[in-house]
Formats: structure tokens, C-alpha cells, sequence
């Protein structure tokens, strides 16, 4: 399953490719934007420790469509134990289709080693609507079905948990400042098995030229986990953040 992402990013090929780089007789302009972060976090909940964490982001933004490449992970070793270990990699292809409105086909794929689930993966599709679109403001808001696959660490598969879900989104930005902006997204991937809800926000400030302090804070809760595990899990970031 965990190739599932890798083929979900060949499957959004074909929306990368709704607009050449020539239509008409005018050039296609293509928006590139990437930045990168690394920085200590402090955890809490199913790991209790203090961690190395790093981010990097890639999007691709045209007329028509968006494309959108998150990369996360936390780690931490204390002497030759590893006692914290968390991948996530997102995918998102957006094409536009109406002003303001959206369609998405979105993957995630989590592998975390000391969680109650030890790989996870959920794809989803919808439709997406800029709720506030303004110069310092933006909020949008997602929602479709999707599918969802939690592993756990045994090799029993009866213990897997599949199930189809509903994924809701808000995404808020504000510029506060020239050099200053607020982020803050919340997720709720509802099933009849299991409902997961998220809380990501994050406060940037830059520094100079293109390096910024970014101080930010993760929220997961999970309804359902073993008995030995936590339902919730929190993260506290101070990290440097290089925009290419």
C-alpha cells in the first residue's frame, strides 16, 4: 500500500497536462513556489520526547490548475534507540474549473512507528471553494468521499481497519504584516470505524531575504486506538524556513 502514492501521482499526470505550456497563440505562465524547514519539536502523547523534525513543500500553480507535494518527518535517537520516527508524504492536484471553485484529487501516505497505527494511508477526492479571497485574507473550504487504510504494527491483516470516509477541510491564511503571516488548516476525516481530527497552525516571520522563523503546532486526535495507546497526539515547533 505504500505505493499507492506514488501511483496517485502518476494518475494526476493527465491534470498537469490540461494546460500546455502554449495555449493559443499566449504562453501558459507556470508559478513555481518551494520552501524548506528543519528545526527541534517538542512531543506529546504517543511519544513523549523531544525530536528532529524537517518539511519541505513544492507547488505548482497555473491558470487552470495546482499542484501541491508536502513532505514531513520527526525523528529522534537516544544513544542506539530510536524513539521517535514519523513519515508523511501529501499529494494534491487541484483543476479549476469555475472562479472560486475547485475540484481536488488528494493522497496522503503516514507511516509512524510508534503509533497506534503504524501505517496509514487515505485518498479522497471533492470539490473546493475559495471562501475569502483577498489581498491580506484567503479561506477555503474542501469536502468529498474518500478511503482510508490504517495498519497496525502486527501482521495480522483482520486487525486492518478499511473504510470509506468523509474529508473536510478549512484552510485559513492571514498576512498580518509585510513579514508576517498566520496559517491555520483543521481536517476531519469522518468513517463509521474510526474518525480522525486534525489542527495545523503555524506563525512565520521573516527574517531576511528568504529566511524566515516559523513557530507552529500540530493537533491529531484519533477516536480509536489500543488500549496502551494515546487518542491524541501534539507537536510544538521552532523552526528555520528557507522559501526558494
Amino acid at each position: 500500500m505504500r505505493l499507492l502514492c506514488l501511483l496517485l501521482l502518476v494518475a494526476t499526470l493527465p491534470v498537469w497536462a490540461l494546460v500546455p505550456p502554449y495555449y493559443g497563440k499566449s504562453e501558459q505562465e507556470y508559478r513555481w513556489a518551494a520552501e524548506a524547514e528543519v528545526g527541534l519539536s517538542s512531543t506529546r502523547g504517543n511519544t513523549e520526547v523531544e525530536t528532529y523534525n524537517s518539511r519541505l513543500k513544492v507547488a505548482l500553480d497555473t491558470d487552470r490548475t495546482h499542484q501541491e507535494a508536502t513532505f514531513t518527518s520527526n525523528f529522534s535517537r537516544d544513544g542506539e534507540t530510536t524513539s521517535a520516527e514519523r513519515y508523511k508524504l501529501e499529494l494534491q492536484s487541484d483543476g479549476k474549473f469555475w472562479p472560486n471553485y475547485y475540484l481536488f484529487l488528494r493522497g496522503s501516505q503516514l507511516f509512524d512507528r510508534f503509533g497506534s497505527y503504524q501505517s496509514e494511508t487515505t485518498v479522497a477526492s471533492g470539490i473546493g471553494t475559495n471562501l475569502i479571497s483577498k489581498r491580506f485574507t484567503s479561506l477555503k473550504f474542501e469536502i468529498g468521499p474518500g478511503y482510508r487504510l490504517q495498519e497496525v504494527p502486527d501482521e495480522s491483516e483482520d486487525s486492518d481497519n478499511r473504510e470509506a470516509i468523509v474529508r473536510s477541510v478549512l484552510k485559513y491564511e492571514r498576512r498580518i504584516h509585510e513579514r508576517t503571516r498566520f496559517n491555520a488548516g483543521i481536517e476531519l476525516e469522518a468513517g463509521n470505524e474510526n474518525t480522525i481530527g486534525m489542527l495545523d497552525a503555524s506563525f512565520t516571520n521573516q527574517l531576511w531575504g528568504d529566511l524566515a522563523l516559523k513557530l507552529g503546532f500540530y493537533y491529531r486526535y484519533t477516536e480509536v486506538v489500543d488500549p496502551d495507546k494515546s487518542n491524541y497526539d501534539t507537536q510544538s515547533t521552532l523552526n528555520l524556513l528557507y522559501t526558494f
